[in-house]
């Protein structure tokens, strides 16, 4: 697949799709933390998916991401070797923990990446896309295989590997999301709604919904708690600033110009890094599919553009439309893009783990609006585009 498909992908995952402290426990000897029945996980941020501690079993369940919040599927995770409870119709029984995974998005590999589970991962969707050194060298022992993208699975691939799980996204529901052959041979697919959630944290919060299939809840707790401190710290060091520069996203991508609604993700990254998003008034979680004249009506005078698919320097930005020129960001070259550090197929870090490092993500924003309050960090994701 090409860059440009590739981002097609990510367009659809992580912008253009529309809204649609736990108990304490002991540890059994394989050092997996067993929780106290009836306790759930603390999920805080995130209200698209639960977990329910059980007496010897977890429910995890997601749900629609609208004011419903209806039930769309449900997961019973029971220890290996130990009886699936009753009355749970239609739910996946997977046996826990899970020893060996097909990941059909990066962003899974850096969940997994942050859990220490790499050496689990048996397949990934592409070799390209991976920016992992440990995921790296386990492709290079040949432990790893590739098993095609949502849309040309290598199906006969996956069923000879026969893993434990298959992890995508989508609407939630593996009947949906998953390939229906796969589906049928009863693979287990579990799929989540991260590319649904409307902050940074809730997008983070999914670690747990991962690490519940591996036993490594407590860890992922650990994980988020340091994460969520941090990023909620951050943010403080601009919730009552009184000077905040303008900024837009995105750039036209296949004549269209899609920027983050208001209630997105994205726009609340800007806000907690003390910007002033130009759609922070519209209600939508989703994007906003707009021309490029109506970008420039708004946005000609902003301080700041961020987030150019694929730009590597400002020559790019007259490559993809030499109207671009015109904007007072471009001519005052303050155009920032999350392309630091990539791999050697040109797909950046940001889109494996910048979702889990959402700490390091604002951090980075921060800098870019306002250097003064973070005077000595050096950045992980952003750079300043330069002319050549």
């Amino acid at each position: 697949m090409m860059k440009k498909e590739k981002f097609i992908l990510i367009l659809l995952t992580v912008i253009l799709i529309p809204l649609l402290s736990g108990c304490k426990g002991e540890k059994e000897g394989n050092g997996n933390q067993i929780r106290s029945s009836g306790g759930t996980s603390g999920i805080k941020y995130s209200k698209n998916f639960s977990i329910e501690y059980k007496d010897g079993y977890k429910v995890v369940t997601v749900y629609t991401p609208d004011e419903k919040h209806s039930l769309v599927f449900r997961y019973i995770l029971v220890p290996r070797g130990n009886k699936a409870p009753a009355g749970y119709e239609g739910a996946m029984v997977v046996n826990t923990p899970v020893k060996s995974v097909v990941s059909l998005s990066s962003l899974y590999i850096g969940f997994l990446d942050k859990l220490n589970l790499a050496g689990s991962i048996i397949a990934v969707d592409k070799f390209r896309y991976v920016i992992s050194p440990d995921v790296q060298n386990l492709i290079k022992e040949g432990k790893i295989t590739e098993a095609g993208e949502s849309f040309s699975l290598n199906i006969e691939k996956i069923m000879q590997l026969n893993p434990e799980l298959v992890l995508t996204f989508g609407t939630g529901n593996p009947a949906v999301d998953g390939n229906p052959m796969l589906v049928k041979s009863g693979i287990h697919i579990a799929s989540s709604t991260i590319h649904l959630e409307s902050s940074p944290l809730a997008r983070a919060e999914w670690i747990k919904f991962v690490a519940a299939f591996f036993d490594k809840d407590a860890e992922a707790d650990s994980i988020f708690n340091g994460l969520a401190l941090r990023y909620e710290k951050l943010a403080s060091l601009t919730k009552n600033i009184a000077s905040r520069p303008t900024v837009f996203t995105e750039a036209l991508f296949g004549g269209m110009w899609y920027e983050p609604g208001g209630n997105s993700y994205m726009a609340k990254y800007l806000n907690d890094a003390g910007a002033d998003y130009l759609w922070k008034d519209d209600p939508s979680s989703g994007s906003l599919k707009l021309t490029f004249e109506q970008v420039y009506a708004r946005a000609h005078n902003a301080d700041f553009w961020i987030n150019v698919p694929f730009w590597k320097n400002l020559g790019d930005a007259l490559k993809n439309d030499p109207r671009n020129a015109d904007f007072k960001a471009y001519r005052n070259k303050n155009i920032y893009n999350y392309s630091l550090k990539m791999n050697d197929a040109g797909f950046f870090e940001y889109w494996e783990n910048g979702i889990i490092n959402c700490d390091f993500v604002l951090s980075d924003l921060i800098k870019i609006f306002h250097p003064r309050l973070l005077p000595d960090y050096k950045m992980t994701y952003y750079k300043k585009l330069e002319e050549r």
